[in-house]
């Protein structure tokens, strides 16, 4: 079977399941192709099995990956499957946007897959998870993981009519998060610690970071706030709203 998979993934949780997935099923000798969505890829019209997924922010997936399927996904009869990532489960409501995109174009929906995963975003009352939580949570999620791979393999997962209500509601909150992010993120900031090595401005999604004329990193209004700056600092030398926070890393 060939199977693209699709994803936008911040600090690395939602690019953790395209890689876990993508490295079973290719064990089970599918063709697997896997693409960020920040390359641009084009989807291969020989798709038989589409993945599409991101990560929660507010209840609903980035904007960034809304506007990256209505404009990029090709209209097909091939089957989908579509995911999310989040620290909490009650308000994943990004997969049915995806799904409803996708069933308007004709694909056929066989599973909205959630995952409950490390939190990355703790600024405020949004305590980091321990090390003991994290392990659970990769261990259940890698389970998870486990039975869609048989299902996918064994041809057990069928086309069905998904209730998606409420996806313009959804997709308006992902819209006013987007707007609120951009003036969230002029609290970011560096501290002394900076070297100025270009990694947080080479690699923000929004091409939000840059050097000033003074070569100094500067925060633009184009913020979605994924965080990546912060988590893949090598000095950790970010901070937001003065405050420095202890990195994020999945593994």
């Amino acid at each position: 079977m060939n199977i693209a998979m699709i994803y936008f993934s911040g600090t690395g949780n939602s690019k953790y399941i395209v890689d876990y997935l993508g490295n079973k099923l290719k064990e089970n000798n599918h063709n697997v192709k896997i693409y960020n969505i920040e390359q641009n890829p084009i989807i291969p019209i020989d798709t038989d099995l589409l993945v599409i997924g991101g990560p929660i922010y507010a209840g609903n997936v980035p904007e960034k990956l809304i506007r990256w399927v209505l404009r990029n996904v090709p209209e097909s009869s091939a089957n989908s499957i579509v995911y999310s990532t989040s620290a909490g489960l009650i308000n994943a409501h990004g997969v049915d946007s995806l799904a409803k995109k996708l069933s308007k174009k004709g694909y056929n929906v066989l599973a909205k897959e959630t995952y409950l995963m490390p939190r990355n975003f703790y600024f405020g009352k949004y305590p980091k998870n321990t090390k003991d939580e994290v392990d659970k949570m990769l261990e259940d999620v890698n389970k998870q993981l486990d039975e869609l791979v048989d299902k996918i393999c064994l041809d057990t997962l069928n086309s069905k009519e998904f209730e998606n209500k409420g996806v313009l509601g959804k997709d308006l909150l992902a819209e006013t998060f987007s707007v609120m992010s951009r003036f969230m993120g002029k609290s970011f900031s560096v501290d002394d610690n900076c070297i100025k090595c270009g990694i947080c401005v080479k690699n923000c999604p929004e091409n939000n970071i840059n050097f000033g004329k003074d070569k100094n990193i500067r925060f633009s209004n184009k913020c979605m706030l994924c965080c990546r700056c912060i988590h893949n600092c090598p000095k950790n030398a970010i901070n937001y709203k003065g405050k420095k926070y202890e990195q994020y890393s999945l593994l």
